[in-house]
């Protein structure tokens, strides 16, 4: 799949050549393989990697995924845009078009130290998991990129930005074709949850973990950003990890998404709160094994387990019983669980058949059951977020609901397509006179579900995983 600078300039030259996918791309990616060419001195001939890694949306499966649940998740047409060649060593260098994230360079080195709290943590995270994974194979790269995803916005741009490394390591390595690729990595879902554990440090069948970058997060974002495709959610398994469903998004709904100008970073500070809830979710495994004499792993696994004991009282008994080093968070743990049950068990299978049924009131009512759930068991929800789900309800939408980690972030409405542009306009004036402060950092936006990670090659854009796993 190698294509050259010039092959590169000479497809993109005409506008009619331009997939649709990617004509609101079209004039930042001339300028993008410019500046790599220039920075990088590299001539007409030589090898470029020119991809796409967007953000996602998770529709429903709050915090499931690493409990073992479901979610229902897509791709959207925000995120990395990166153009990259292959180094002469095994240096890995880093540029990005705006002031926004300064400039970094480092070795393929499994000893190498990530710088924790920074941007450089999640890119250095990913190229010492590769080191040691794939040893003594791997050869750098020059990476550029430009951005269309808020910082912080919750819309999984740590994730699409580790994602984006690995695209461009992977290319230029053949990664794919290596004894230790084929021998763990079967197809694009264990691919997806493969890169999760790079994130969360987890060892991957064979390919051993590490520290990762200090979040404890499940595998839903990298399942979306790398396996999504135009036009449809996705409904993701994760015990065990696999595809379960592909369901047309209806031609006439249409989702407006506002990022509430609260960031959402991972940094140092905020490791805490974002791994608070998975705590509560390996507390509560550990507090049913002792209760019931079992052995389980999941929370799926708890709430499916019969005869449940203590009868109907079980949730309460979970919290009753003491375990070593949890005892702050005994009053949450059968919170943590209702939240869960609602989610996999309520949620999910409803809007599944909402969707399948066209029934915008009734997916958009679980929408908001889903926001109201995470506010009340997950305590993930700030200020503005649910503010902007209220408003969004008041001003008619169907429904409305914060997405991802939480604690900032964004939230996404669904409405009928003829209403979308006037409800996106209300909605926005409504925020700016509501927290003014925020206004300047906030940002509303349509969005359709998108294709997950693509790239060029020499007969123009192909999916990633597709050019992976030759589908």
């Amino acid at each position: 799949m190698p294509i050259t600078f010039q092959v590169l300039r000479n497809r993109l030259g005409p506008w009619g050549s331009v997939p649709a996918g990617w004509k609101p791309r079209r004039d930042a990616v001339p300028p993008l393989v410019d500046m790599l060419a220039a920075w990088t001195g590299s001539s007409s001939d030589e090898e470029v990697i020119l991809g796409f890694v967007p953000g996602r949306i998770e529709v429903f499966g709050r915090h499931t995924d690493y409990a073992g649940g479901r979610s229902i998740v897509c791709a959207i047409d925000r995120g990395f845009l990166f153009a990259a060649t292959p180094g002469g060593g095994r240096r890995i260098r880093i540029h990005e078009d705006s002031a926004e994230f300064g400039p970094v360079e480092f070795d393929l080195d499994p000893a190498l130290v990530p710088s924790v709290g920074q941007w450089a943590n999640y890119p250095m995270t990913m190229a010492r998991r590769l080191a040691r994974n794939f040893p003594g194979r791997l050869k750098g790269v020059d990476i550029v990129f430009s951005s269309t995803l808020p910082i912080g916005s919750g819309m999984s741009g740590s994730s699409a930005l580790m994602m984006m490394v690995f695209t461009a390591l992977a290319l230029a390595n053949g990664l794919q074709e290596s004894a230790e690729f084929r021998e763990n990595i079967k197809n694009a879902v264990d691919l997806s949850v493969y890169l999760a554990c790079v994130e969360n440090g987890q060892s991957f069948r064979g390919l051993e973990g590490d520290a990762g970058v200090g979040t404890f997060g499940g595998s839903e974002d990298h399942a979306a950003i790398l396996n999504a495709r135009p036009g449809r959610l996705s409904l993701f398994g994760f015990s065990p990890p696999e595809l379960q469903d592909e369901v047309p998004w209806p031609r006439d709904w249409r989702m407006v998404v506002a990022f509430s100008g609260v960031r959402a970073e991972k940094t140092r500070q905020a490791l805490e709160k974002y791994n608070l809830a998975s705590r509560r979710v390996r507390d509560s495994v550990t507090r049913f094994n002792q209760l019931a004499g079992t052995r389980l792993s999941t929370l799926r696994e708890v709430v499916d387990y019969q005869p449940k004991p203590e009868g109907r009282g079980w949730l309460r008994a979970l919290e009753g019983r003491a375990a070593d080093g949890v005892g702050a968070l005994a009053p949450a743990l059968a919170d943590r669980v209702r939240q869960f049950i609602l989610e996999d068990k309520t949620h999910i299978p409803g809007a599944l058949a909402a969707l399948r049924a066209e029934d915008l009131p009734a997916f958009g009512e679980l929408v908001s059951a889903s926001h109201r759930a995470s506010k009340k068991y997950l305590w993930n929800i700030v200020p503005e977020i649910d503010y902007l789900q209220r408003s969004a309800c008041r001003l008619g939408a169907a429904g409305a609901s914060g997405f991802g980690a939480g604690f900032g972030g964004s939230i996404f409405t669904v409405t009928s397509a003829d209403r979308a542009e006037e409800l996106m306009a209300r909605w926005r004036t409504r925020y700016g006179a509501r927290y003014p402060g925020r206004a300047a950092e906030s940002a509303f936006f349509p969005a359709q579900p998108g294709p997950g990670i693509e790239v060029w090659t020499d007969s123009g854009p192909a999916r990633f995983a597709d050019e992976i796993f030759q589908a």
